[in-house]
């Protein structure tokens, strides 16, 4: 009953409210203490807190809610006036302005960051606002983790509801295959538990399907066992990058027999390191195994000029393995068949689009990411062992690679639109070239996806459906299609 009392106080409107600035009428609402106005001290930091520099967008105000109810009451106070336009961030770690907004209001779940754990179900409830390394931080003190985020400034919430490729999804799969209950606020106002006995059909959905029913505000998560991971990071000149595509080609090759070790190869333009393109390697076990025979070992044979090897808690990998925040950035991705071909075809075009880039600025003004990680296929099965999700892998039986590619521009008045294009037109040479080997594959995973791609009309006619009915019930006047203009739209999806 108090959650029920405390959104219909937001709903009740009159005459008075009518005409009132959103800002306004939040603090009427009772969030007055939980609203970052432009003038307030806060501000810049509450805009600054989104990491690429491109999606720090300067809100009308910044709602910081602590409970689900107060998001619940923020969310039903914004809808009654028809023009406002919202913004939901979790982590914020997004260059495609998915959680960020101009001229309108941003509900900031940063506040919502608790984690715990229950030993008796062995379920970890942690929430939407919550950065990984705090989230594994606090998990390790009970011996257990969850399948979370690589790095730890990535945010909880988008994280999830995007798929999740981590660590541990070699023994587990994606990071929504291990939620066991998403708690929901509806458009409504209404806040209900979403798993396999109550609401089934919001909870297959979320498992994927992104920001298009609710907000999501706890993850309940199934815990696994957290043993010191061994971490093992190369970094090696270009000349070796043959080395690494057969690495990570041998990685998307394996059964199971490696579940326990996670790989991917990036390539990356970064005069902090080097005036040359870089080729690097990262091989984790989940247990701690230090010596577990892998394709990686044929690298490791080869002369490294910086080498970071350690067996240390998850908490403190994910502290380790960050992007750099405050940059222009753009990113985009594919997956296609695991072929050695393709995969060299991407070192090659990546080695051009930095001879590119260096045409239109100066070497040190921006840094270049091409990641290719293995997904072998036997994980494709993880999703429907879960319960089921909305990614549309379950009938796959392919070996693949998950290429992402990205450009983070760092001078101020970069050419962000020349390299936004040039990064593009890299994707498509790579899109044409696997599509001539026979190796494309349709799915693109919505967390590394650029703007202008369609990640969720990937996922298959089924699955399409299943999200188009779970939000026309769900969200019946489409507030998460219309009014929340950020992220990927099932009704953009034909």
């Amino acid at each position: 009953m108090l959650r029920l009392s405390a959104v219909a106080v937001a709903l009740i409107g009159g005459a008075a409210t009518q005409n009132a600035s959103p800002c306004e009428m939040l603090r009427a609402a009772g969030l007055g203490d939980r609203l970052v106005l432009p003038n307030d001290a806060g501000y810049d930091a509450e805009v600054d807190a989104s990491w690429a520099s491109n999606a720090r967008e300067r809100a009308d105000c910044f709602v910081v809610p602590r409970t689900s109810s107060e998001v619940a009451t923020a969310l039903t106070t914004l809808i009654k006036q028809s023009n406002v336009s919202i913004a939901v961030r979790s982590g914020g770690h997004s260059s495609t302005g998915a959680s960020s907004i101009t001229n309108g209001v941003s509900i900031d779940l940063a506040r919502l960051n608790s984690t715990s754990y229950d030993a008796e179900s062995n379920i970890a409830s942690i929430g939407p606002g919550g950065r990984w390394e705090n989230v594994y931080k606090e998990l390790v003190k009970y011996d257990i983790t969850v399948t979370g985020g690589r790095d730890g400034d990535v945010g909880v919430g988008g994280f999830l509801i995007g798929g999740g490729n981590s660590y541990y999804s070699g023994r587990v799969g994606f990071g929504c295959d291990s939620v066991v209950n998403f708690e929901v606020v509806l458009a409504n106002g209404t806040i209900v538990n979403a798993n396999q006995t109550e609401n089934s059909d919001l909870w297959r959905a979320l498992k994927g399907g992104s920001g298009n029913f609710g907000i999501v505000t706890r993850f309940d998560m199934e815990a696994v066992p957290a043993p010191d991971v061994f971490r093992d990071t190369r970094y090696l000149t270009f000349n070796h990058s043959d080395a690494l595509v057969d690495a990570v080609v041998g990685f998307a090759d394996s059964d199971e027999s490696l579940a326990d070790d996670a790989f991917f190869t990036f390539f990356t333009h970064t005069t902090e390191l080097s005036q040359d393109i870089v080729a690097a390697g990262v091989h984790v076990n989940i247990k701690g195994n230090t010596n577990n025979p892998t394709p990686f070992d044929e690298v490791k044979a080869l002369p490294s000029f910086l080498n970071q090897t350690k067996v240390e808690t998850i908490a403190d990998a994910a502290f380790e393995s960050q992007v750099q925040a405050g940059a222009e950035s753009y990113g985009l991705t594919l997956t296609f068949n695991n072929d050695k071909r393709i995969a060299q075809r991407c070192v090659e075009l990546h080695s051009e689009f930095v001879n590119s880039l260096k045409t239109l600025m100066a070497p040190e003004d921006f840094f270049t990411q091409m990641f290719l990680q293995p997904l072998p296929a036997y994980r494709w099965a993880f999703g429907k062992q879960h319960g089921g999700n909305v990614l549309g892998l379950d009938d796959l039986n392919n070996n693949a690679l998950l290429y992402t590619a990205g450009v983070g521009l760092i001078a101020d008045g970069a050419p962000g639109d020349e390299a936004h294009a040039l990064l593009q037109e890299m994707l498509a040479k790579v899109a044409d070239f696997a599509k001539s080997v026979q190796g494309e594959m349709e799915f693109i995973y919505l967390n590394y996806a650029d703007a202008d791609q369609n990640p969720l009309g990937t996922y298959g006619v089924s699955n399409i459906a299943l999200m188009k009915d779970v939000a026309a019930k769900y969200d019946p006047t489409g507030v998460f299609q219309t009014r929340i203009p950020g992220g990927f739209k099932i009704s953009h999806v034909n």
